[in-house]
């Protein structure tokens, strides 16, 4: 038998805030989703994570109708059991202009730091490929990570399932 691996399961979701439906559709279902989320999360402390999705525009939709659930939701990122940012929508490189992957960047920060904690993760799920300069974004906003889950050849997911990348060097 081989050497035994660990494996990390991170409660998350992925919530695209219009796509296929329009946005009030997927607003309905946020709003399902955060209540039981907060739910879950107070009743079941052994629940100890999740990580919402590397943007913060969701909190700013679910107060929007659940203002109420201000107070409870404050707790719950003060306290790490949800993660937020470090975007503030969910990123798409080659769907906007570098400009706008920058001010999402900081919008996001500015947004979780009032939260708090900003997540320091680097998360693209659904992104259709990233730009050249994605990591010089991460490391000029204290993120030395990235994880993506598209595009990504099946050969390139075997021992060791890491890619290490580079952009040219910011200018002050």
């Amino acid at each position: 038998m081989g050497k035994q691996r660990k494996a990390h399961i991170i409660s998350h979701t992925h919530w695209d805030r219009e796509w296929y439906l329009p946005y009030e559709k997927h607003h309905v279902r946020l709003i399902e989703l955060m209540d039981t989320l907060l739910e879950t999360m107070e009743k079941e402390p052994e629940y100890k994570y999740f990580f919402l999705d590397g943007q913060t525009i969701i909190l700013e939709d679910y107060l929007q109708v659940r203002p109420e659930k201000k107070e409870q939701l404050d707790a719950l990122i003060h306290e790490g059991r949800i993660r937020i940012g470090p975007w503030y929508i969910l990123q798409d490189a080659f769907l906007t202009s570098s400009e706008a992957n920058v001010r999402n960047m900081q919008i996001g920060h500015q947004d979780a730091e009032k939260y708090g904690t900003v997540s320091k993760i680097g998360y693209f799920p659904d992104t259709f490929g990233l730009a050249g300069q994605t990591p010089q974004l991460m490391v000029q906003s204290g993120i030395d990570n990235a994880f993506f889950g598209r595009g990504v050849k099946r050969r390139v997911l075997t021992t060791p399932s890491r890619m290490a990348t580079s952009s040219p060097p910011s200018r002050s």
